[in-house]
């Protein structure tokens, strides 16, 4: 896979992760927190700060999934509610993601084959058909584009690239 994709990867998903630490370190000492990605068709993808205590709760829990454990967990999860889960250890810290300043932090701890399986299933509930595993990087730019004219309203991209022109000055 093309480092510099997994690299754009791993730095939206942090950013757009890093919205709602920011929003749980307003509660302060709440170190469980869910972000939730996307609810389509009765399918929910959504992303949990987890402590490692409350995570060896789950029942039926892999004992390789549970080894890799830190104090403080970022834990995939799909499921449609119904028929099961599947669950995903994205990475982990021994402190709290609401201590962490900026979302580089989330990049960090991303470990890239399971966060990679997990965004493989978050695309298929979107609708997005592309495989990033083995696209290049000028590819994957590409079908970015792509997507985001084919799922984003002219004035949204107005106002994204109203947003582009202030940050270039």
């Amino acid at each position: 896979m093309d480092a510099k994709v997994i690299g754009d990867l791993k730095l939206a998903f942090a950013c757009d992760l890093y919205e709602t630490v920011k929003a749980a370190r307003k509660l302060h000492g709440e170190s469980m927190f869910r972000h939730t990605m996307v609810e389509s068709n009765g399918t929910m993808v959504f992303v949990g700060a987890f402590p490692r205590k409350d995570i060896l709760e789950f029942p039926n829990l892999d004992e390789g999934f549970a080894a890799g454990l830190k104090t403080f967990n970022l834990v995939g999860v799909v499921t449609d509610g119904k028929s099961g889960l599947d669950l995903f250890h994205l990475g982990g810290m021994n402190k709290p993601f609401t201590s962490l300043t900026d979302p580089r932090g989330i990049v960090k701890i991303l470990i890239d084959e399971p966060f990679t399986a997990f965004l493989r299933m978050y695309f298929e509930v979107r609708g997005i058909m592309m495989d990033f595993t083995r696209m290049t990087h000028d590819q994957f730019l590409r079908a970015v584009e792509g997507e985001v004219f084919k799922n984003t309203s002219f004035s949204k991209m107005h106002e994204a690239s109203e947003l582009l022109k202030a940050l270039e000055n």
